[in-house]
């Protein structure tokens, strides 16, 4: 009878570990397909669509820089409060002016420099059902496409790019770890920042906008907020919201701050970007994302000028010691696993107790 009190005991603390390590996993999942939840006030005013699993203590930012937290999820509604106006990074005039004058070109720091950007794909099979045909084609989605311009347009502004095509399918609750790899050899190259190119997956108009003359997508930044980087990865959209803001007002979706990691905690500069939806034309994407290359420049100058240095060798040096923090965590858990294990055999396995 005591051996098995001590096996139950056993299986309920294997179990309740198991489970904390696979539901931040399962918070980064998306909707079912064809399905998405929307985000609503105290006045059951619609304040943003997602094709992404929202979770109470959610946050988000809107274009106008109102800040809503979810409060409550029931079927595909999400009921939020208001929190005010969240306070935006006042931007060195100096750094946007330049990018606007010089088409977004990268800014000088001494000595001509430039920064190095990393781009990938979680989501390897996202498409543009308009221009694609379809919202998924596996392992080769239009979602490719969005990332070449994006990739071409950096390069045109002078950045050295990184850019892994691995795929990453299925689509599933495993894809961030299946790309957690490819992150993780992208930044022992020290990028500056490292992008995770994605679409949304909700109807046409949550995305739809005009921004300089041109029909585009609108661009939504996307911060893990259950990861030891989560402020940080903050602080660096609300750089880049508040550039858009200033070089390319219209194109900004809003910060969206949900629960999982999304693998940032690999980097302070990690960002995840929806270009878009499945519902929109690639094409409109694809303007979209080379607005979104041309702020780029601009807001890493403006992090430079406060003392993180951008442009130079000294910012990319953090996200190599996040990746050794992300590999202790992942030493930690399986050193975690095999402890359980080993004290559940000597438990199961131990004599009568004596008395």
């Amino acid at each position: 009878m005591k051996m098995n009190k001590h096996f139950l005991k056993f299986i309920i603390c294997l179990a309740l570990f198991l489970f904390g390590l696979t539901s931040v996993v399962a918070a980064q999942n998306d909707m079912p397909a064809n399905t998405y939840c929307s985000l609503v006030d105290e006045q059951n005013r619609v304040i943003h669509q997602t094709g992404t699993q929202v979770y109470a203590g959610d946050v988000y930012i809107a274009a106008d820089n109102s800040k809503y937290k979810v409060v409550e999820v029931t079927g595909n509604t999400a009921r939020c409060i208001y929190q005010g106006q969240e306070n935006m990074p006042v931007l060195d005039t100096a750094w946007v002016d330049q990018s606007l004058l010089e088409g977004a070109a990268v800014p000088v720091i001494g000595k001509k420099s430039k920064g190095t950007i990393a781009v990938y794909h979680t989501h390897s099979d996202e498409s543009y059902v308009p221009s694609d045909g379809k919202e998924s084609i596996n392992g080769n989605g239009g979602i490719y496409d969005v990332g070449e311009v994006f990739v071409k347009q950096l390069k045109a502004q002078g950045f050295n790019v990184i850019y892994n095509k691995n795929n990453h399918n299925p689509h599933d609750i495993n894809a961030y770890n299946r790309s957690r790899k490819t992150a993780s050899t992208l930044l022992k190259q020290t990028p500056t920042a490292i992008i995770d190119v994605h679409r949304d997956a909700v109807p046409p108009g949550e995305y739809q906008a005009q921004v300089k003359g041109q029909n585009v997508t609108k661009i939504k930044l996307v911060v893990g907020r259950t990861n030891p980087n989560s402020q940080t990865n903050l602080q660096f959209a609300k750089k880049l919201k508040a550039t858009m803001d200033k070089v390319t007002p219209g194109l900004s979706e809003g910060i969206y701050m949900g629960k999982g990691d999304y693998n940032q905690d690999l980097s302070p500069r990690a960002m995840l970007i929806e270009v878009g939806a499945h519902t929109n034309s690639k094409e409109e994407a694809e303007k979209g994302v080379k607005l979104f290359a041309q702020v780029l420049p601009a807001a890493l100058g403006m992090a430079s000028t406060s003392g993180t240095a951008a442009n130079t060798g000294t910012a990319a040096q953090k996200p190599a010691a996040q990746d050794d923090q992300g590999s202790t965590t992942t030493l930690i858990i399986l050193i975690a696993v095999v402890a359980i294990v080993i004290g559940g055999y000597f438990l199961l396995n131990r004599g009568p107790s004596k008395g």
